[in-house]
């Protein structure tokens, strides 16, 4: 597109048909003239062109001196749309008010998807993943994903790994539940890493090694193979008289071993030079509850919350069981009114309170009985003024070997 036809897109534009024995005349004086049209699509008794607003005036002077008859067949450009829309702002608010309501939807979780349960209920997850701070009307400014994988790993044994992917306004959560391993120690099979890290010492028992001190390996890479290497046959004579080796062939064992590697468990934390802290104002209402043979039967207490900000509590108790010779239990729900106060912190107190929540992050991942080798804190530089962040990282030397169970995974 030409330059001239995309200013005329701003300014607006015509399109007309001449009709008369004379159009061609009538193109011949409008050309003299130095009138600017384009497009022009001709026919024995009429003409088509596009020509911009202004100059439409004069041609309606040559129609008449031509005896042409100028018609408008269209209206285009952008003065022209914003006429139309002009005319129909009810359509057009109506319009720009779904679009911005469809942009605040989608910086908002509005579904939570479950991916890779096997054994484990879905609802179940989508239950832990609400106590991790996940359910619909999570801001995703608000999501930290490595914090929630983390919290469902540990609420919940038969979760291996986690991963949290945002589509939209879809969250999905893909789990991979553990596998009891029933490995045969008679049959051959590999020694794999059950986690990534940096190969430090390998011990062979069995098999051959297949990794080395100084290489970075990745979980269910193959660590040791489960083959022995068979003694070599003597060469063969050839029929020109060369002698000729031929290559052992190999056994399948089950590998057998240790392989040390350095693992390293990172953990990040924030924290601003105002921090908000809520505490209780010392206002709370109670509601009992008397549940008999797991019915409730009695509920006594305010039901409605009159704090804007409030926690609640949840205690039982059981009575008269011997008694009743049925289960009596009386719950007690507790709601403390909440208030928020900003605490102010300097750089350093700031940066300690980071690092504590990074630590505690990087805690979480550490394997019970694990011992730290050394530990490295560094402060993160951010964008975002009056905020301070810090990286903890536990460093760890494990024995990362696994067998290969039967169906040839760790």
């Amino acid at each position: 597109m030409s330059i001239l036809k995309l200013r005329h897109k701003f300014t607006g534009y015509l399109v007309i048909s001449v009709e008369g024995a004379a159009t061609e005349k009538f193109i011949n004086l409008a050309m003299r003239q130095g009138i600017k049209f384009w497009d022009v699509r001709q026919t024995p008794q009429s003409a088509v062109l596009k020509v911009d607003v202004d100059s439409f005036f004069d041609l309606r002077h040559l129609a008449k001196r031509t005896g042409c008859r100028v018609r408008i067949l269209r209206k285009a450009g952008l003065p022209f749309l914003y006429s139309r829309l002009f005319r129909r702002r009810g359509l057009v608010a109506g319009l720009c008010f779904f679009v911005l309501t469809l942009y605040v939807l989608s910086s908002f979780v509005l579904f939570v998807g479950i991916e890779g349960n096997e054994r484990l209920d879905e609802e179940y997850i989508r239950q832990l993943a609400a106590e991790a701070g996940v359910r619909p009307g999570l801001p995703k400014t608000q999501l930290d994903k490595d914090v929630v994988a983390n919290r469902l790993i540990l609420a919940e044994p038969d979760i291996a790994w986690v991963g949290i992917e945002v589509r939209g306004t879809r969250l999905i959560i893909e789990v991979v539940e553990t596998i009891d391993p029933q490995v045969d120690m008679d049959t051959p099979g590999n020694v794999l890493a059950k986690k990534d890290g940096l190969v430090t010492d390998v011990l062979v028992i069995s098999g051959e090694p297949r990794v080395s001190p100084g290489d970075i390996v990745t979980r269910g890479q193959i660590l040791i193979e489960g083959v022995l290497q068979a003694q070599p046959k003597p060469p063969v004579e050839g029929e020109d008289g060369e002698e000729i080796y031929e290559e052992p062939p190999t056994v399948p064992v089950r590998a057998r071993g240790e392989v040390l590697a350095r693992v390293w468990y990172e953990g990040y934390g924030e924290a601003s030079l105002t921090e908000i802290e809520r505490e209780r104002t010392g206002q709370s209402i109670s509601v009992w509850t008397l549940v008999v043979d797991g019915q409730p039967v009695l509920r006594i207490g305010r039901q409605n919350v009159p704090y804007l900000d409030y926690e609640q509590e949840t205690s039982n108790a059981r009575v008269l069981e011997r008694i009743l010779r049925v289960p009596v239990e009386i719950i007690t729900e507790t709601t403390y009114e909440i208030e928020r106060k900003k605490r102010h912190l300097s750089a350093e107190q700031a940066l300690d309170l980071a690092a504590e929540r990074a630590r505690t992050l990087a805690e979480l991942q550490l394997p019970v009985g694990v011992e730290v080798e050394s530990v490295t804190v560094e402060e993160v530089e951010l964008e975002q003024e009056n905020l301070l962040g810090v990286r903890y990282v536990l460093e760890t030397l494990e024995n990362i070997a696994v067998q290969e169970t039967d169906s040839g995974g760790d």
